[in-house]
């Protein structure tokens, strides 16, 4: 679980500068860059599924009901999130500087979520690989 974990902060760190390259992109680059995030974002986004599947149903066989509840919650969320920022970049506003407008708010959510799922989520997927124990 910790190195899925660690692969799921390294895609973050990609994202992170995918996000500053489209912000700094010329209006010509802006879609192309915009692609290479979705590149990026779709396998990520699978992969934290299953992990957010993996450490609820850990925290589930544990018999820890707040945390299944808690992941359950941010599972959902994510989706919710994650869908909306897909469909953006799949279909972009086709004029530009509207569609930059629009990217700023879509980079600014796609950041907060990152910046949750590190302080919170990823240490609570991380703590339920310990023995059934320690995870209370």
């Amino acid at each position: 679980m910790l190195s899925r974990v660690h692969a799921l902060q390294e895609d973050h760190s990609r994202l992170r500068a995918l996000l500053r390259n489209c912000e700094g992109a010329s209006p010509r680059d802006f879609e192309n860059t915009l692609r290479r995030l979705e590149e990026i974002l779709v396998p990520h986004h699978k992969a934290k599924l299953a992990l957010y599947e993996d450490s609820v149903r850990a925290y589930q066989q544990a018999g820890d009901k707040m945390n299944v509840s808690v992941l359950s919650i941010f599972r959902t969320n994510m989706n919710v999130t994650a869908m909306a920022i897909l469909g953006f970049l799949r279909a972009p506003d086709p004029e530009p500087e509207r569609a930059r407008q629009r990217f700023q708010t879509v980079a600014s959510t796609l950041r907060s979520m990152l910046d949750t799922e590190e302080r919170v989520v990823f240490p609570l997927c991380s703590r339920c690989t310990q023995p059934a124990g320690a995870l209370r």
